[in-house]
């Protein structure tokens, strides 16, 4: 089935009857150890007594950082949502129990368990793949790939480099990688991300966290484009539970739904937008639709073909809504020119 491959490795995992409990190991064997090795013994001696706390409050921090990967949605710039792919340049991370009707074109794509996506994914990069999602399309990765188990994928896979494939995964159509084949269980996505935030962030408490991950994400050129765990995309509606954050020169089909939704300058939306709390629109954006939300901003040159209700709205006297704006909270008409995005 497979074409092209330089070598197939089956790794097992290990028996239960072959691991080895502490409390088996005698008592002699433990004092001829640091015999051979008094210089571990000694390393051993010195660690103090609460470091099997700090090694939690790590985990417990890297958690905590992964979790502020996924507080809000992003789209970085110039990320496209066409009629059959979400398409950006940057690096996309999907959260899981995702259902996203669209296909994902990126460079590294990183997808949680239990997600469906319909349609192709295209890496340029790297691919990883979580458990017991299922990919309604075909599969294209440049670099090495990732499945979980219990993966499906309802078309072909190419992999450009090495493959890891857990247990259960079906492919329906014909499948080529170009590098070596382990037929394992890969380490799950979320293990995977914890691991990159303590190796990567060395993060020695909470106050840390939420500065450096930002710092991270905010860089020009590695803003990832990220869709938060339960996150729904389909044709009528991009509907996530976070607040949702559009670049610049971003260009989408399809209605939002967030908690709170920021469309920077010179977007298109070809869709309305509903928010529960804050909507800005920047600079020369354009929205084929209404805008609903609680305190709305719309900035200089923007174009609301639609009606806008919100309880509290500040429109740039330079702005253009077409329909009927809704106010009961009251209507400010400003020549303030916002903060730069």
């Amino acid at each position: 089935m497979a074409e092209g491959k330089k070598r197939v490795i089956v790794a097992e995992p290990i028996p239960e009857n072959v691991l080895i409990e502490a409390e088996e190991i005698p008592a002699e064997e433990v004092e001829q150890i640091r015999d051979v090795s008094p210089s571990s013994a000694a390393e051993t001696e010195e660690l103090p007594a609460e470091e099997p706390q700090r090694s939690e409050d790590a985990s417990a921090v890297a958690t905590m950082a992964t979790a502020e990967l996924f507080k809000k949605c992003i789209l970085p710039d110039k990320t496209e949502l066409q009629e059959r792919i979400l398409k950006t340049k940057n690096d996309i991370l999907v959260g899981d129990h995702c259902d996203i009707g669209f296909g994902l074109y990126g460079n590294d794509v990183v997808v949680c368990e239990f997600c469906n996506l319909t349609g192709d994914v295209v890496a340029e990069g790297d691919l990883r793949i979580d458990n017991f999602c299922e990919i309604n399309g075909t599969v294209i990765c440049n670099g090495d790939a990732y499945l979980g188990e219990g993966v499906k994928v309802h078309g072909k896979l190419t992999v450009g480099g090495n493959l890891d494939i857990g247990d259960n995964v079906t492919i329906d159509k014909e499948f080529k990688a170009f590098g070596d084949i382990s037929i394992r269980n890969p380490m799950p996505v979320i293990l995977y991300l914890l691991l990159y935030v303590m190796t990567m962030l060395h993060l020695d408490n909470e106050e840390e966290v939420e500065k450096t991950v930002n710092a991270i994400i905010s860089e020009a050129n590695s803003e990832p484009l990220v869709l938060p765990p339960r996150t729904t995309l389909d044709l009528r509606y991009f509907s996530v539970s976070t607040p949702m954050e559009v670049g610049a020169n971003c260009r989408l089909h399809g209605n939002i739904k967030a908690r709170a939704i920021t469309l920077k300058n010179d977007v298109t939306l070809f869709g309305g937008i509903h928010a529960t709390r804050r909507v800005k629109i920047g600079e020369r954006t354009a929205v084929h639709g209404d805008v609903i939300g609680q305190n709305i901003r719309i900035e200089r040159g923007a174009d609301i073909l639609g009606d806008v209700s919100g309880d509290k709205v500040w429109l740039h006297e330079d702005a253009l809504v077409s329909g009927i704006i809704r106010s009961p909270g009251g209507l400010t008409i400003g020549r303030f020119e916002g903060k730069k995005e």
